[in-house]
């Protein structure tokens, strides 16, 4: 897991960013508990007044670091769907593989992300629904190559965002065998959404594609 060079005093430039990434080395170390803006205020070597100026309370300072997990994790997610280049299959293992890496190296952060309620119209309500469209673009580019069944794209990349967080979730122990994992887990992930196997919603019934 990515590791923190811990900050015991603020000396000059962004205090609300200091008091957002102190926040977080804070939790890595001790848990969501041991959060406080008193804490964080004298590791910075600040008032508490001084930290209050730019967070009302504990919650929201943990929104603020989740709005910045979500800002950094679509940033990644978005680079790693460019840099795979074309192609369903190379897409969706490359953007796994971002998601699971992120989850297991921003551990605490994660968790505080998908643990906050995101404002409409924040910035990081604005973020995970950037990761959404992203999942919508690749899938609506594979249904014109015939390499996705047909189906509401929205729906089936909520799909794909629900089976690649779980999996990133169940390898959030730091075991090594992580990329064979998540690479397994989205080659079954496109098997299910191939012309090969249709599932209809309506009905709750699998049908294969020699069906009628």
């Amino acid at each position: 897991m990515g590791s923190r060079k811990p900050k015991t005093r603020y000396h000059h430039g962004n205090l609300r960013a200091a008091l957002i990434e102190c926040g977080l080395e804070l939790i890595e170390r001790k848990g969501v508990h041991a959060l406080t803006l008193r804490e964080i205020g004298k590791q910075l070597g600040v008032s508490r007044s001084a930290a209050y100026r730019h967070f009302k309370d504990k919650a929201a300072l943990l929104f603020a670091i989740s709005e910045a997990g979500f800002i950094e994790f679509g940033n990644l997610v978005e680079a790693a769907r460019k840099d795979a280049g074309d192609g369903f299959a190379a897409q969706m293992d490359a953007i796994a593989l971002a998601y699971a890496r992120f989850a297991n190296e921003r551990r605490a952060q994660f968790e505080v992300m998908f643990a906050a309620v995101l404002e409409p119209g924040g910035a990081a309500e604005t973020a995970a629904s950037r990761n959404l469209r992203i999942l919508e673009e690749i899938i609506r580019e594979a249904q014109k190559t015939g390499e996705v069944r047909q189906g509401d794209p929205v729906l089936l990349a909520r799909v794909v965002w629900a089976l690649v967080h779980s999996a990133s979730m169940l390898r959030m122990d730091g075991d090594s065998s992580e990329a064979p994992f998540i690479r397994f887990s989205t080659e079954a992930l496109r098997s299910g959404l191939s012309n090969q196997m249709q599932v209809s919603p309506a009905e709750g019934r699998v049908h294969t594609a020699n069906q009628r």
